[in-house]
């Protein structure tokens, strides 16, 4: 298939780089500080930043009207600051004194009342709620759900091709998973974890891929996906449908694909009934430097229906026997 737009492993390491290539990982922008208007930095150099206020006391007579009185210093002698009054000074603290705390440590003392106050309560009724759950244990008609990852059916809707729905979510790990199918990434090994949002009709598709030596622009790719597909159609009629779906998809769309004959069988996948299809897609763009794809899509009979796409260049022996390493792989959640 064609190699997709950014690449087939995204614009930088995480795939997710909004600003293009280089762009925000480049570091600063090229072309130096920005000029001030008129090409002139507003200060002189040196860091002699001019005060616009002046020095209010500069050149002042002290004498002078409106000239501020010079500063007050005790006296020799002197046991108290100018502002108070002169003595002698009744018994007890002197004037100005600071004010009790009394009245503060009352108001700290009130607070701390009412969380612990407010902590009684809670603890009683954490209680009450702990006895009332102990004394009525679930019976027999008690039900207990379980919470679900997999698509629902509300997305099966398609009777025909539409666009990508979704990429997967790539994983932590090597486990190459959509819905109930998955598989090993070490399955091919070398080949790199990818997020597919092109091929049609598919919900959460993810797999492996790798770029084709001595192509231009070509990848092989193996991977899963849940199908949007209604749930009326069976997995014989899903994978002959997506077939046609992906020949004329974007995988292609640069190549003038054309999809030859079809070979159609019934399979198992780890116990559970599918649908295999096999065909070449040929392409008459020769600059790719590939003759095409031999593409295999299997339907697997799950809730919804999941399917395996895997594509190799056209007479690669090679790839080929890579594709069918990560089929004998596939493994259907049963749960």
């Amino acid at each position: 298939m064609t190699v997709p737009p950014g690449g087939p492993y995204g614009q930088d390491p995480s795939g997710t780089n909004p600003y293009g290539q280089g762009g925000y990982w480049g570091g600063q922008p090229q072309g130096g500080p920005y000029p001030y208007p008129g090409g002139q930095y507003p200060y002189p150099p040196g860091g002699a930043y001019p005060n616009p206020y002046g020095n209010p006391q500069a050149g002042v007579d002290p004498s002078a009207p409106g000239a501020y009185p010079p500063q007050q210093y005790p006296q020799p002698g002197q046991q108290y600051p100018p502002s108070w009054p002169g003595g002698p000074y009744p018994p007890g603290p002197p004037p100005n004194r600071p004010r009790s705390k009394t009245p503060w440590l009352i108001g700290v003392g009130v607070v701390v009342l009412g969380v612990i106050a407010l902590v009684a309560i809670l603890v009683l009724n954490l209680t009450k709620e702990n006895k009332s759950t102990k004394a009525s244990p679930a019976g027999p008609s008690a039900t207990i759900s379980a919470p679900t990852s997999q698509p629902n059916n509300s997305e099966q809707t398609a009777t025909d091709c539409t666009p990508n729905v979704s990429g997967g979510e790539k994983p932590p790990g090597t486990t190459i998973e959509a819905g109930k199918l998955s598989f090993l990434a070490t399955a091919a090994p070398g080949w790199s974890i990818i997020s597919d949002d092109q091929t049609p009709n598919l919900i959460g598709a993810l797999g492996v891929a790798q770029e084709v030596p001595g192509a231009s622009q070509w990848v092989m790719q193996a991977e899963v996906g849940v199908t949007n597909f209604v749930t009326s159609m069976d997995v014989s009629a899903q994978a002959s449908k997506l077939m046609g779906c992906v020949a004329n998809g974007p995988g292609y769309s640069n190549a003038s694909p054309t999809l030859g004959p079809t070979k159609t069988s019934s399979i198992t996948v780890d116990g559970v009934k599918a649908a295999r299809v096999d065909a070449d897609i040929t392409i008459a763009d020769t600059t790719r430097n590939v003759k095409g794809d031999s593409l295999t899509i299997i339907a697997v009979d799950t809730k919804p229906v999941t399917i395996f796409l895997g594509a190799s260049p056209i007479g690669d022996a090679g790839s080929a026997a890579a594709i069918s390493q990560v089929i004998a792989a596939l493994r259907v959640t049963k749960s």
